[in-house]
């Protein structure tokens, strides 16, 4: 098990001193760990990815696209910076979509070397990001690990997986307990590299003195169902200690994947909370079922015209931004009404168990669906026009 824990103060400009740790191991079953994660607490940066594709591609992908975001990130250091001594709602949207095009950007480098390389196709990664500027995270996500918000003991997952399970459980079609347990949990509908296609979900929590945030793999939270458990581990006085704890203890569960997080706790702010975005394509609305009330963290989304996800061409350049689309449906008078990323599936109401997707169907009891690659893992990626990458 390795352990990074940074314990480093944020200049006074940026309103907010920070705390952070970063803890990855390989797990109990796989033999090597696939998983990347960067922190650096003065400059607000923290990343986790949790890569697949066989034959080592898996680590080479998550690899990737962790690096390229630390890139894309130093170098708007300038940008950051100015946004934190003087937030206005420009440097927010210019935050906004700093993010965006960094996550963009990581997925560019993986698809296009996936493509290059035999040995590399279908690789891909998931990718969590949160980019803390002053007393704002911002947060982008793509694919099934987490990001976590705890605030007063209290949990809230910030993203969505994005996974067959989780679309269905959004359209009614499962319940969380029956998508917990269901084979479909594992099964990507979007990822970093894996098509020329992605989805980025974007997120805002205004931050509080005290609250812990964890970005974490699945190999993590599959071990962790209750988020309660989470909360109260991770809220005590040693949350670095705490986060190894956790690692030690999913591999006392099963330890079936590798296992990483990263967990950062905000010791002080200092700057007041700042005013909400303008603007049609970035204004914070706040998500269905959001658990905090008005005086709490507001749980944003970019929004995009219906119609599928981003595309993305060979030409396309982090200065021609797409705009992107959250998984969850968003009913906004301002907004209108965004449809579910990726197309929504379509599944017989008469039994849960078959979807159909792009022309693909996928079966609960199907063999392909459990057993994964041959390298061991166990999530196949469903991606458009029904490219399996695993």
């Amino acid at each position: 098990m390795a352990s990074d824990p940074q314990d480093e103060a944020a200049t006074s400009a940026s309103g907010v001193t920070l705390e952070a740790w970063l803890v990855t191991d390989v797990g109990m079953v796989r033999e090597h760990n696939e998983d990347s994660a960067y922190m650096e607490a003065t400059k607000g940066f923290f990343t986790v990815a949790d890569g697949m594709g066989g034959h080592a591609a898996g680590e080479v992908a998550s690899a990737m696209a962790v690096d390229s975001v630390r890139k894309t990130l130093e170098g708007a250091r300038t940008e950051i910076e100015a946004f934190k001594k003087a937030p206005t709602d420009a440097g927010r949207r210019g935050i906004v979509q700093l993010l965006q095009s960094a996550v963009l950007s990581a997925h560019q480098a993986v698809y296009q070397r996936g493509q290059a390389e035999a040995d590399k196709q279908g690789m891909g990664t998931t990718l969590d990001v949160v980019l803390i500027a002053g007393p704002e995270a911002f947060v982008a996500h793509v694919g099934d690990s987490r990001t976590y918000l705890i605030r007063d003991g209290k949990p809230s997952q910030v993203t969505t997986d994005h996974t067959v399970a989780e679309v269905l459980v959004i359209e009614g079609k499962l319940t969380i307990e029956e998508a917990q347990v269901s084979p479909l949990r594992t099964i990507l509908v979007n990822a970093i590299g894996v098509s020329a296609d992605v989805g980025v979900e974007m997120a805002h929590v205004t931050l509080k003195r005290n609250d812990r945030l964890l970005l974490c793999s699945d190999g993590l939270h599959d071990y962790f169902p209750a988020e309660d458990e989470i909360a109260q581990r991770l809220s005590v006085d040693a949350p670095g200690k705490a986060l190894e704890e956790m690692v030690e203890l999913a591999k006392t569960r099963g330890g079936h994947d590798n296992i990483t997080g990263v967990v950062v706790h905000v010791v002080e702010v200092i700057d007041s909370i700042p005013r909400q975005m303008e603007g049609e394509n970035t204004q914070p609305v706040e998500l269905p079922h959001n658990p905090f009330a008005a005086d709490e963290p507001t749980e944003t989304a970019v929004s995009a015209p219906v119609g599928g996800p981003p595309r993305m061409t060979g030409g396309t350049t982090p200065n021609k931004l797409r705009q992107t689309q959250p998984m969850r449906i968003i009913e906004n008078e301002a907004l209108g009404s965004a449809d579910t990323i990726p197309p929504k599936l379509r599944a017989d109401k008469s039994d849960k168990k078959d979807v159909s997707w792009d022309g693909e169907t996928v079966n609960e009891d199907d063999e392909s669906v459990k057993k994964g690659d041959p390298d061991g893992d166990t999530v196949r990626v469903v991606a458009p026009k029904g490219k399996d990458a695993g």
